[in-house]
């Protein structure tokens, strides 16, 4: 028996993802120069420390979660969707916002302040996971409506921030894992048509009473820029000014203009101040990791040992393919502005933390995955 686990331990040690670890650990040091640069520019040196001390919280967590068996996220699940709507609950009564925003999403823990709705992607994810591998046993019913009705709290909350862009976010980690989990091709494309065909009816019925004025000035933004040249399209406009600066190699240092003339460069334009540094081969190179990622991602999710790995695995890579194609994206005008930060790179000690969880519960997955055909 003892030898027996020695064994499963030692296989276990074995499948750890290096590629993957290596991997963000590689993206998380490209994001602390871009994160150094910026601070440096706007002589504001504690941003650059505090995501230096997320950073070492998040590999911490990391490992940690590594260490345990993603199988008890099935018995935890439920405590883990209660906390986190508690959180997003405290949040709407006594939390704070950004003044040029407006959205009430961080809670003040004194000296850092905390984001609730990032850690409910990875709740999303697991509890979405939860059901429906109850629904592939065969087990539906309630399930079906268990699955809706927390995955709609846990939206409906970040909506009232009102936070739009996480609630997008939600919405694709779970068509991406409804896919994974067998969907009629006729299925979707009904839902596609429904959507085009109802979504004047949503603009003018629900989301111009639900959205802010900001939020809606992005989206018309995008469809019209020039009308908002002066407003919410000059972050954009810059974005794409200074990525364009940077030529095949970056500028020449101490000519770097990004950093102190983007809106948001430490956040939401961090992939122009890259852009304008290091050049057209430096953003190949970033985008070619977020690749690999995502490769390693699928990989993992394809081999994973159940079901509930498989989706659980398939809902986090759902989660960085957004984060990582509207970032660059919306710098770029070819998806509107939503806020969304890019993974392990933008600025923020919750979303890099929360990164790192869903890279620890990833490769505690593809640890415990089965063998692959043909793997020596």
């Amino acid at each position: 028996m003892v030898a027996v686990e020695k064994n499963k331990g030692y296989t276990v040690i074995k499948n750890i993802d290096w590629i993957l670890i290596v991997t963000v650990l590689i993206l998380n040091t490209l994001g602390l120069i871009a994160i150094r640069s910026v601070s440096n520019h706007l002589n504001q040196p504690s941003l650059f420390t505090k995501q230096l001390v997320a950073s070492f919280i998040g590999i911490g967590c990391m490992t940690i979660i590594m260490m345990l068996d993603y199988k008890d996220f099935r018995i935890l699940s439920p405590l883990i969707y209660i906390g986190t709507v508690f959180l997003l609950v405290l949040v709407l009564i006594i939390g704070e916002g950004r003044e040029e925003t407006g959205t009430q999403g961080w809670l003040d823990l004194g000296p850092v302040s905390f984001q609730p709705s990032e850690l409910g992607k990875i709740t999303m994810s697991i509890i979405a996971a939860f059901f429906l591998e109850k629904i592939k046993q065969g087990n539906g019913g309630l399930n079906y409506i268990w699955l809706a009705g927390s995955v709609a709290g846990l939206i409906g909350l970040v909506m009232l921030q009102p936070d739009f862009g996480t609630s997008v976010v939600y919405v694709f980690m779970l068509a991406c894992m409804i896919f994974v989990f067998g969907i009629k091709y006729r299925v979707i494309f009904i839902c596609l048509g429904a959507l085009i065909v109802t979504l004047p009816v949503l603009w003018f019925s629900v989301l111009e009473k639900v959205l802010d004025e900001y939020q809606i000035n992005r989206i018309l933004s995008f469809f019209n820029p020039e009308a908002y040249a002066r407003t919410t399209d000059y972050q954009v406009r810059m974005a794409i000014r200074f990525i364009g600066s940077g030529m095949l190699t970056g500028v020449e240092p101490g000519t770097e203009k990004a950093a102190r003339t983007v809106p948001e460069a430490a956040t939401d334009s961090i992939f122009a101040v890259i852009g304008e540094e290091w050049g057209f081969i430096g953003a190949v190179f970033l985008i070619a990791l977020f690749v690999i990622l995502l490769l390693r991602c699928l990989y993992v999710a394809r081999f994973a040992k159940d079901n509930f790995g498989s989706y659980i695995v398939t809902g986090l890579m759902a989660m960085f393919l957004f984060h990582f194609v509207e970032n660059i994206g919306m710098n770029i005008r070819m998806l509107p502005v939503t806020g969304i930060p890019l993974p392990f790179i933008s600025y923020g000690g919750t979303s890099v933390i929360v990164n790192y969880i869903a890279a620890g519960i990833i490769v505690n997955i593809s640890m415990r995955r089965q063998r692959p055909m043909f793997e020596v």
